[in-house]
């Protein structure tokens, strides 16, 4: 079986079920045997209902709600793509598999880029297979409906609050509760899909973090995946985001991110930095429409990809550079000069740099632009990028842990009295 690409679109919230005993699946096939052999190899997890062809289908799916629907490709009525095409304004949430035993590139293609299905399925299937194909695709279900429904809130909480501005101050003191439960639950949504220290640690042992939003929840993101290459040998990607604004904003940004990061990395096996950077630019420009509107909101990121059975890493950055130890010196490899989205150059290119190691000797940090534009010190200035590269050269040779406190230490003094002005990222690793 093969994950075929996804066409990125303005996402609608899908009424997610009461529990998960309540999945209902739809599978469609002119055959009555198969019918059968579906239903008996499922009724026990889903609830299971059939048909025989695409108008009996579209006939259920108005008197039932289904979440999942798998269609058989050659039907005589009416092909499994074309059932999928009639369907997808009508029932534009349920999730869209499509399963034939013969060769169709043209009904995969179209299946594609029509029909926006979640799986091409090949027969003969596999029951355990299937079940995993289902039980992953009903998570994908669950897990939009809660994230789409999170960022309605939040809009909603947003434009609430900029409607009662001038209304009574009790009010206004109501709808700002409302808006910080709100903001607070996002920060739990948050901290939820960012990566936890210990799940980083199974994939880089010595490494630290300094994660400090402005607000309650973040614009920066950081994401890791560890993945395998065309020869099987294993990769760890890492990324470093910071998105247009900070806040609720911010917040609304870096879900789209990390959820496009998924889609690239582990949907599309896209493991190449600057064609990830690439993919995610296209992904913000259509997700956000700006080819028709004036939207400029984008992101700024750095990509690594390490590869130890080649000794190599691998960079490509938006906005932002890399760092990394070289013979007692923190030497910087540059990223390109402009940013993820905000622009219609859907044909933009990024540069791949390539970067050897020494296994437990080379560190490598990435980081926002909240840490080196924070404002502080004696005269008030930005604290510069060559402040920062100066403190981490001053102890690469340290451990993590130790280089993590110095730093915070330093930031903290940096600050003093003065307000943080920006979300602050840095990691450094060791491999």
């Amino acid at each position: 079986m093969e994950q075929n690409d996804l066409v990125v679109e303005q996402e609608q919230a899908p009424k997610p079920p009461k529990s998960r005993d309540k999945y209902t699946i739809l599978y469609v096939d002119d055959e009555e045997s198969n019918l059968r052999i579906f239903r008996m190899a499922f009724k026990r997890e889903y609830n299971v209902l059939t048909a025989l062809g695409g108008n009996e289908a579209i006939q259920m799916l108005r008197e039932n709600d289904i979440q999942c629907l798998i269609t058989d490709q050659k039907m005589p009525e009416m092909t499994g793509t074309e059932l999928l095409e009639r369907v997808l304004p009508e029932f534009p949430d349920v999730i869209r598999m499509i399963l034939t035993g013969f060769a169709d590139i043209e009904a995969i293609v179209k299946a594609v880029n029509k029909c926006g299905i979640y799986k091409y399925i090949t027969k003969p299937w596999d029951k355990g297979e299937m079940k995993l194909t289902i039980d992953k695709a009903l998570e994908a279900y669950e897990l939009k409906s809660d994230k789409i429904n999170l960022i309605r809130e939040l809009e909603k909480a947003n434009e609430s609050l900029e409607e009662k501005v001038e209304q009574r101050t009790k009010e206004l003191a109501e709808v700002n509760k409302r808006l910080m439960d709100s903001i607070k639950y996002a920060m739990t949504i948050q901290n939820a899909m960012l990566v936890s220290p210990e799940l980083i640690k199974e994939a880089i042992s010595d490494f630290f973090l300094i994660f400090r939003p402005l607000d309650i929840v973040s614009g920066d993101f950081y994401w890791i995946a560890e993945v395998e290459d065309e020869d099987g040998n294993a990769l760890t990607c890492i990324a470093c985001v910071d998105c247009t604004g900070h806040g609720v904003a911010g917040a609304l940004m870096s879900m789209i991110g990390e959820s496009l990061l998924n889609q690239i990395v582990h949907e599309h096996e896209i493991t190449d930095v600057d064609e990830i950077l690439v993919n995610l630019n296209i992904g913000i420009i259509e997700i956000l429409n700006q080819e028709e509107n004036e939207n400029h909101h984008g992101m700024d990121a750095s990509i690594l990809v390490i590869d130890r059975a080649k000794s190599k890493v691998y960079f490509s950055g938006a906005k932002q550079n890399l760092l990394y130890s070289k013979e007692g010196k923190i030497e910087t490899v540059k990223g390109d000069r402009f940013s993820i989205g905000g622009m219609t150059d859907q044909e933009r290119k990024h540069t791949k740099h390539e970067v050897d190691f020494i296994e437990g000797e080379t560190s490598f940090y990435m980081f926002s632009d909240g840490f080196p534009d924070q404002f502080g010190g004696p005269n008030n200035k930005k604290f510069s990028a060559a402040r920062l590269t100066k403190c981490l050269e001053e102890n690469m040779d340290k451990p993590m842990d130790e280089q993590k406190s110095i730093i915070e230490k330093t930031l903290d003094d940096w600050i003093g009295n003065e307000k943080q002005t920006d979300d602050i990222m840095i990691m450094g690793i060791q491999i």
